[in-house]
């Protein structure tokens, strides 16, 4: 029996083996998704809580500072322009639709490029490129992913304007993937607020990384 189907069981949780085992999830990759990702896995909200409750439980002190991971991350922070409005004039139900479609094109997108989303935000959403998992030309991957993301936006049910930054730098992973610091983070974010809707605003390093591709 492998340790993810152990702990499953010994947790309480082996109704959902099926799912995991169907989705090529191990426990190495249980240990970082967060409740969004267990939400996209079609687990209940009670159950997703009661298992990121156990993981935690289950990793001892000490292993949870040494899962702690200093990675040179390219971070992709992406929101929906006017969301306050949108929220103001559709009905809640159809705006749920609307960013669940959102956040299913962002997925989609990162995920083609071998990316992780690692927060959903409702009108926002923030993905790492080198993190789990490290490839060459991360900058370039995650400029491709923005681009699919502003295109794919136009042919939504209900198209949205879009504004993505992306930046290149330190960050320290913690807690299985659940928290992230580091200036990237900070400056992606900034970046994204200049953007134009539309547009792509790269922080100095992304485009050194990536500027002779584009």
């Amino acid at each position: 029996m492998s340790a993810l189907l152990q702990w499953l069981r010994d947790n309480g949780f082996d109704q959902y083996s099926a799912v995991f085992e169907a989705n090529d999830v191990d426990f190495a990759t249980l240990r970082i998704l967060s409740d969004a990702d267990l939400a996209e896995l079609g687990l209940p909200f009670g159950a997703r809580k009661r298992l990121l409750a156990a993981l935690r439980a289950s990793i001892p002190a000490d292993d949870a500072a040494d899962d702690e991971q200093r990675r040179q991350l390219t971070v992709l922070f992406c929101d929906i322009v006017g969301y306050t409005r949108l929220a103001a004039e559709l009905d809640p139900e159809i705006l749920t639709d609307v960013v669940r479609s959102y956040e299913d094109l962002c997925a989609a997108c990162v995920a083609r490029y071998e990316g992780y989303l690692f927060q959903r935000m409702g009108d926002g959403i923030v993905a790492f490129f080198g993190y789990p998992l490290a490839h060459e030309r991360e900058a370039e991957r995650a400029i491709h992913a923005g681009f699919e993301i502003l295109e794919g936006a136009k042919g939504l049910d209900y198209p949205l304007d879009l504004r993505i930054g992306i930046a290149t730098g330190i960050v320290v992973v913690s807690s299985g993937g659940r928290m992230a610091v580091g200036d990237a983070m900070n400056l992606a974010a900034r970046l994204q607020a200049t953007a134009e809707p539309g547009q792509i605003a790269v922080s100095s390093s992304v485009r050194k990384l990536a500027g002779a591709a584009f």
